[in-house]
Formats: C-alpha cells, sequence, structure tokens
C-alpha cells in the first residue's frame, strides 16, 4: 500500500476578523461624517498594525488623535480651513505611512535574501540537525506583543573611559555654543517673556551657534540611552549628565530641544535587546523606567507649553488667556491642542491658496542653504508665508506637506512624500539589528523626525541643521577598535 500524505491547510480565518471589524466600523463612521471616519481609520490602522510595526503604529496614532483634536478641541487658531483639510491632509500622510510600510517590507525581503546559506562547513552530517555559522552579534525573536523588529541586537557600547570624555566633549561644545548663543542675556527659560527673549536670540542666531547649541540634545541622548542600556557599573554618573543635558536644552524655552534629547533614547531603549544577566523582572522594570520617563517628559512639556503661552504678551496670548484662564490643567489642554492642531490648520489655509503659489522646484527643500539656496532658486521664506495665512497671529509651523506642496504641486508632494516614505521605511528596518548604539540613536531620531512630521516636515533641514551626524559619527567611531586610540581609553 502506497503511503499517503495529508497537508494541513492553515485557518487564516481568525487573523483576517480584526481587519473586518475595523473595516465595518471605519465605513461606518465614514458613512456618519467624512472627517471622522478619517481619523478612525487612522486608529484602526494604528491598532492593527502595533503588534508587529510599533513604530509605525504609534505615528498612525498620532495622526489619528490630531485630527480627533481639530475636530473636538475648540481653540482661538481654530476655523473652517481645518476641519476642511482633515480628508486632504489623510491622504497625504497615507501616503508617507504607506510607503514607510512598503520600505520595511523590501528592507525585510533583502535581509532574508543575504541570510547565509549552509554549506558543507557550517551542516553536520547528522540529517536531523544543522549548524549554520553565526554573526558575531547575538539576536534574538522577539516574543510576544512588543511590536519590535523579529530580531533585535544587543547593544555594545566603547569602553567607559572613552565613552566619558566623549561626553564630556560633548558637554563642553554646548557650553560653548551656550555662551555664543545668549552672550551673557538672561536665557529664554527664566526670562518674563519667553516668546519675545526667543525671538531676539533668534534674531542674532546664525549657522554656528545654531549648531553649538544642539550639542545638548545629541550628549542628553547619548547619556540617556547609556544609563537605560548600559552596565550598571557608572550608570549614576550617566544620570548626572542626563539631568545637566537637559537643564542646558530647555535653556532656549523649546519643548522640541528637550525632546529631541529625550524621545529617541526611548525609541531605541525599547528597541535593543536587554543583556542576558538581566532577569525577566529586571527588564520589565527597565521597559517601565523608560514609558515613565517618556510620559514624564511629554507631560512636562505640555505643561511647560502652557505657561509659556500663558506669561506670553499678544493678541494671540491675550485669547488663550481669555478662554483657558490660569488654570494650569486647562492651559495644558489648549498647549496640547495647539501643538496637535494648529499645523493642520495652517495647512488647511495654505491649501485654499495653493493655486497662488506656482512651484519652485526645490527650493524650499534646500531652504537651509541660505544664501547659496537663494542665488540658485531665488528668495523664499515658508514661515513669512505661513505668517501671513495665520493673521492675526503668528504660527511659524512648516506643517507636514506645506515644503512639498510648495516646490511640487499637490501631485509632486504625493511622490515626494512616497519616496520619503520608502527611505523612512528602509532605515527604520536595517538598522533595527545593528549592535552600535549609533545606529540604533541614528534609527531612533529618523522615527522621531517621521512622528514629529504631525506638527512640521523638514525633510532635509532636520537631518542636517541638527548637530546629529558628527557626533552620531564619533560615537559610531569610538565603539570600533582603533590602533590611534590610546591604551588608557580602550579599558
Amino acid at each position: 500500500m502506497t503511503p499517503t500524505t495529508s497537508t494541513v491547510t492553515p485557518n487564516r480565518f481568525p487573523a483576517l476578523v480584526p481587519w473586518v471589524v475595523a473595516v465595518v466600523a471605519v465605513v461606518a463612521v465614514f458613512l456618519w461624517d467624512v472627517e471622522f471616519g478619517v481619523a478612525a481609520a487612522f486608529l484602526a490602522m494604528a491598532a492593527l498594525l502595533f503588534r508587529h510595526h510599533m513604530w509605525l503604529a504609534i505615528c498612525t496614532a498620532a495622526w489619528g488623535f490630531v485630527f480627533l483634536a481639530v475636530l473636538t478641541i475648540p481653540g482661538p487658531y481654530d476655523s473652517p480651513a481645518g476641519p476642511a483639510a482633515v480628508p486632504v491632509l489623510g491622504f497625504y500622510a497615507a501616503c508617507f505611512l504607506g510607503a514607510w510600510y512598503l520600505g520595511r517590507r523590501l528592507a525585510a525581503a533583502r535581509s532574508r535574501s543575504e541570510e547565509p546559506t549552509p554549506t558543507a562547513e557550517t551542516v553536520e552530517s547528522t540529517p536531523t540537525a544543522k549548524t549554520v555559522v553565526m554573526p558575531a552579534v547575538t539576536t534574538r525573536p522577539a516574543q510576544g506583543r512588543t511590536g519590535l523588529e523579529s530580531e533585535r541586537a544587543e547593544l555594545r557600547w566603547p569602553a567607559e573611559s572613552r565613552l566619558r570624555v566623549f561626553v564630556l566633549f560633548l558637554l563642553l561644545l554646548a557650553v560653548i555654543g551656550a555662551a555664543l548663543k545668549f552672550r551673557g542675556d538672561v536665557p529664554p527659560l527664566f526670562a518674563d517673556n519667553p516668546d519675545a527673549a526667543r525671538e531676539a536670540v533668534r534674531l542674532r542666531s546664525n549657522l554656528i551657534t545654531g549648531l553649538f547649541s544642539e550639542f545638548w540634545g545629541i550628549g542628553l541622548a547619548v547619556s540617556l540611552l547609556r544609563a537605560l542600556t548600559g552596565k550598571a557599573e557608572g550608570r549614576w554618573a550617566y544620570v548626572v549628565f542626563v539631568v545637566i543635558f537637559a537643564f542646558g536644552a530647555a535653556l532656549g524655552a523649546s519643548k522640541n530641544s528637550v525632546l529631541l534629547g529625550i524621545v529617541p533614547p526611548l525609541v531605541a531603549a525599547l528597541s535593543v535587546r536587554r543583556s542576558a544577566t538581566i532577569s525577566p523582572k529586571n527588564r520589565l522594570r527597565v521597559s517601565l523606567v523608560v514609558l515613565m520617563i517618556g510620559a514624564v517628559a511629554v507631560g512636562a512639556a505640555v505643561f511647560l507649553g502652557g505657561q509659556r503661552t500663558l506669561a506670553g504678551t499678544g493678541q494671540f496670548e491675550d485669547q488663550f488667556r481669555a478662554q483657558y484662564g490660569a488654570s494650569p490643567l486647562y492651559a495644558s489642554v489648549g498647549s496640547l491642542d495647539l501643538s496637535l492642531s494648529s499645523s493642520v490648520e495652517t495647512f488647511g489655509r495654505l491649501w485654499e491658496v495653493r493655486e497662488q503659489h506656482p512651484p519652485t522646484w526645490g527650493r524650499y527643500t534646500i531652504t537651509f542653504t541660505g544664501s547659496v539656496g537663494e542665488r540658485l532658486f531665488g528668495p523664499a521664506d515658508l514661515y513669512a508665508i505661513t505668517a501671513g495665512l495665520s493673521k492675526p497671529f503668528y504660527m511659524n509651523t512648516a506643517t507636514f506637506v506645506a515644503i512639498p506642496l510648495l516646490d511640487y504641486g499637490p501631485i509632486g508632494a504625493v511622490i515626494f512624500l512616497g519616496l520619503l516614505g520608502l527611505s523612512v521605511g528602509v532605515i527604520d528596518r536595517r538598522l533595527a539589528s545593528a549592535w552600535s548604539p549609533a545606529h540604533h540613536l541614528t534609527r531612533a531620531f529618523v522615527i522621531y523626525f517621521a512622528t514629529f512630521g504631525v506638527y512640521e516636515l523638514y525633510p532635509v533641514v532636520q537631518p542636517f541643521w541638527l548637530a546629529l551626524a558628527p557626533g552620531l559619527v564619533a560615537l559610531y567611531l569610538l565603539s570600533k577598535p582603533m590602533r590611534w586610540i590610546p591604551e588608557w581609553m580602550k579599558r
């Protein structure tokens, strides 16, 4: 009798149930209200993506909450242009996020194709087992609903002496930058009118002071990631560095300057493998500490933003105080709403007058070049356009789509955001299993900038204006053994 074999077809229906439920729910909301349907679609997609693509899901959820804030929370800057722009902006955001997902899939497929093929030297003679030569960096599959990469690397930090010299050097550069930036004046953080003080500092700033002042952020990021993922020995020294760098980053009274140094290392810390010497209980504690730090940082930024607006002078600040009063809680809600909805509102007003701005074919994209770009493309001031649209207020936001829209038109903006999303997805996936802290911080900064796009997106300015590239390259070189490094720094 000839033996027969049977194949069992896996039942994929349970996996389709959440998608069916989400589609039905979103369609129902769409039929009730198109704008709320857009917000529901983003929130539903975020829930479906969270298990395997956590950071992409978080960015998607951020867009959903932004649209909800525009539609539900009243503010002094609101107009009908904001809610009307939700479907249009939702389409552009979906193009970017969909390309992000596609970039991750393409990078994952390439990684699988690059896996070593077992040979006679790597396969044992036993037919029931095989041994494949493993890379120098050990990785492990992500388990459970972590939403992290399928493989995560354990970070390999440089020697403590080298790392501390590097952090101290960053601190020295940051202090020099602060001295050049403030020039003996009271920093905006301690000024009676922080907004006026920030504007005065901005008018006399230049490329050098801007780059130097951002060393607070890179120093904060490196110190915080080392404190969260490195050895217990010497950890408190980096905690002290975190406090010093955070204080320096806050001197300019900018929420983004502080969040830039806190959020990316938290993203990196949640994305890497814990040391095998750490017990599962302590690993859970580290994750909870990371989440708590993130919640406190965001909450503090929202609170300080509200207090800064209450202390400001001007028509917008007067309306803000009249609407939210002196209550810290109401002011924090108003500050959060302003951060979430002002970009959508400004884009809505720009979308209404888009035909008045012919394409400039790259001028706004490379606005960081200053006089060089002006000679090649002519003068262009994006904030002058957004400030004019936001009168009688002054909202200096580039929004998510303003730059590609003004440079390449509505269709060109779709192509631009699609290519940008592909790049983000490839970087997100390719650097996820790297061993160097510099790689993971680079990935985390890219994710941060992509998510920060809900407020404004400078696709070329953000990576190059900040003093990230030289700091991350130096950190990567420190992690590699080099002959020119003195012996005392190798220990």
